[in-house]
């Protein structure tokens, strides 16, 4: 209902008829034959023949070793389950209600990872136990998966993706360098931990994630809590709530309040909308959609998108332009004219301009580079080419553990920008090792869209991928996977896009 009413609207009608006038111009012209040259090119045709190839994980060594450690122990777990399934226990769990809560919530529960990890530390940080909860519902939620395969799935083994073999490479190049170029153990343990803990939450889901049910419950609780830092934003704003002056570069003055809900940052905030407005786009799209499910999507989709204007930050509007035009790229093109639109209507914001002129004014060059992000960036390439093979260890540079620990590396500071940061830390064979696992990333969800099996899968696959490139473009103006809960939100929606545009297929066969 909400789409038929927008289509009679005089916005779209308007906006249709602008398409059409631009279309029969001798610009909209030149553009259509550019385009088809390119489409009808050799490389092109290279690249679709690529991309459209279906995905055999059965060939892959990972998903080999998998299987064959499925059918060894298959005649073990079927003995263990047996003994398991004649216990009390086991009677007393299999009949709970709550049992079944737990394993419903459990994994689903990581939408709202910033509010456990953000109030419990600032209402609970004085408990000790506060600071190991993520290092416990990340293991609670590996046991489940595995008891789970074990004594349930024992006909199936551990699902495979294409990304598990370059994150098993940069998860042993990590250690590598580690054990052997950290001139502080603990620190190196501590930058270890960083980089690999959370990957773990993309094989988790991975593996989680069987049915349509249990994706679409992660996909609405990953919106839900978005939209509930959107709406949090808003009232901030209205509440005129102070914003620290360290937000703010002193040449550029006053700006206003920078909303940052419960997360304590404005710039990670808008990390988080940059993943989230994409995938709430898609469910408000989506032609199953009831008219009600609809219209809440769409309110939260506008609290998030207000929430990220208000929060000033110039790389999170990046990103975030980045992702939208990459969705609109993916689903329907014609779109981009209407995100050009809301980009143009963006500028007329005064302290939206404000932020953007003064990016490129001359007062901010002079601050920057006196002791700003430019300083910053110049600092750390030139640690880089000093220990450019293997850096100068994890957890020694640039990041939390570096800054929590400034005794030991007194030299170092906060580096804004997370690939220059990994190549500081990891030097070249680290990066490389990062770089092709974000590389695999990028082109196995190209496909999972080009693969996608109708319009609706096709949304979520493409805003989930959209929202991945929009933060990795954020990374390079701000250390996002520094903050736990956002390497989180991101290897979970890219096990959703993974799902989506493979094992859900493989699944449905099952």
């Amino acid at each position: 209902m909400l789409e038929i009413w927008f289509k009679n609207s005089l916005i779209y009608r308007f906006t249709l008829a602008v398409l059409e006038v631009i279309g029969q111009s001798y610009f909209g012209r030149l553009v259509e034959k550019t385009g088809m040259a390119l489409v009808n090119s050799k490389i092109a045709h290279c690249l679709r023949y690529i991309a459209n190839r279906p995905y055999r994980p059965d060939n892959s060594m990972v998903y080999r070793l998998l299987e064959r450690i499925n059918q060894k122990s298959s005649a073990f777990r079927e003995r263990m389950f047996l003994l398991l399934k004649e216990s009390c226990v086991y009677s007393l769990m299999s009949n709970s209600k709550a049992f079944f809560l737990f394993s419903s919530f459990l994994i689903p529960m990581v939408a709202f990872y910033p509010f456990i990890d953000e109030l419990g530390r600032k209402y609970f940080g004085g408990l000790r136990l506060i600071g190991l909860w993520d290092e416990a519902y990340l293991l609670i939620s590996a046991g489940y998966v595995f008891l789970y395969w074990f004594f349930v799935k024992r006909d199936r083994p551990l699902a495979s993706t294409p990304a598990g073999a370059p994150m098993l490479l940069l998860m042993a190049v990590s250690i590598y360098l580690c054990l052997m170029y950290s001139p502080y153990p603990h620190l190196g343990f501590e930058g270890l931990r960083v980089v690999i803990q959370y990957l773990f939450w993309f094989f988790i889901l991975n593996s989680y994630l069987t049915d349509d049910k249990k994706a679409y419950l992660v996909i609405r609780l990953l919106v839900y809590a978005g939209g509930i830092m959107g709406i949090h934003g808003i009232i901030q704003f209205i509440l005129q709530v102070p914003t620290p002056s360290s937000w703010t570069d002193i040449a550029e003055g006053f700006t206003g309040t920078r909303v940052f809900s419960i997360v304590e940052s404005p710039n990670v905030l808008g990390s988080i909308f940059i993943l989230m407005i994409p995938l709430c786009l898609a469910l408000i799209l989506q032609r199953n959609r009831d008219f009600t499910d609809r219209l809440v999507f769409f309110v939260l989709f506008g609290a998030m998108g207000l929430s990220l204007v208000l929060t000033l930050s110039r790389g999170a509007w990046l990103g975030a332009a980045v992702a939208m035009g990459i969705f609109c790229l993916a689903v329907n093109p014609r779109w981009l004219f209407l995100l050009g639109a809301g980009g143009g209507a963006m500028l007329m914001v005064p302290s939206v301009m404000n932020r953007i002129t003064y990016l490129l004014s001359p007062q901010y060059i002079i601050s920057s580079r006196s002791g700003g992000r430019l300083l910053r960036y110049e600092t750390g390439w030139n640690m880089f080419l000093r220990n450019k093979w293997t850096g100068v260890g994890l957890g020694h540079f640039g990041g939390a553990v570096a800054m929590n620990n400034k005794n030991l590396v007194p030299n170092t500071f906060y580096m804004d920008n997370y690939w220059l940061k990994t190549a500081v830390e990891m030097g070249i064979w680290g990066a490389a090792a990062f770089a092709l696992l974000i590389a695999f990333l990028v082109f196995w969800s190209i496909r999972a869209v080009k693969q996608s099996e109708d319009y609706d899968t096709r949304l979520v696959t493409a805003g989930g991928f959209a929202g991945l490139c929009g933060v990795l473009i954020h990374n390079f103006g701000e250390n996002i996977f520094e903050v736990p809960y956002m390497v989180v939100y991101f290897w979970t929606i890219a096990a959703l896009v993974f799902y989506f545009g493979f094992s859900r297929k493989r699944y449905s066969l099952s």
